[in-house]
């Protein structure tokens, strides 16, 4: 079961780009998918939001060990794909996340900081 994560957040296409988004937006299933195959995730979401009052678009959010996680973010082609988002895409955001198993960590930590605020 994975334990870590990789929230990729998306805004609004950027202005004059959003056909290039949309392309990305599909390409990206099967350069997600091909990573799953290869064992190099666990798995992955990818959400499209609603149209609403805040710049977010989308998100994507990479499942694995944190072995996968922490290769996946030094991974040549992953700092392409992210690049190539960041061109299309206004708000771009990667985010750490603890998922599943990786959870119990979460908390651990969040213990151990509420301990030094009663010292």
């Amino acid at each position: 079961m994975a334990e870590a994560g990789l929230w990729v957040a998306w805004g609004v296409p950027t202005r004059g780009r959003e056909r290039k988004a949309l392309a990305l937006l599909i390409e990206t299933q099967d350069f997600l998918s091909g990573l799953q195959e290869q064992g190099r995730i666990e798995r992955f979401d990818r959400v499209v939001l609603k149209p609403q009052n805040i710049e977010l678009g989308g998100f994507f959010l990479v499942h694995g060990s944190d072995e996968q996680i922490d290769a996946l973010r030094r991974d040549e082609d992953f700092e392409l794909w992210l690049q190539r988002v960041q061109l299309v895409a206004d708000q771009v955001g990667i985010v750490d996340a603890w998922l599943g198993d990786g959870i119990a960590e979460a908390v651990g930590l969040y213990e151990k900081a509420l301990e030094t605020l009663d010292e």
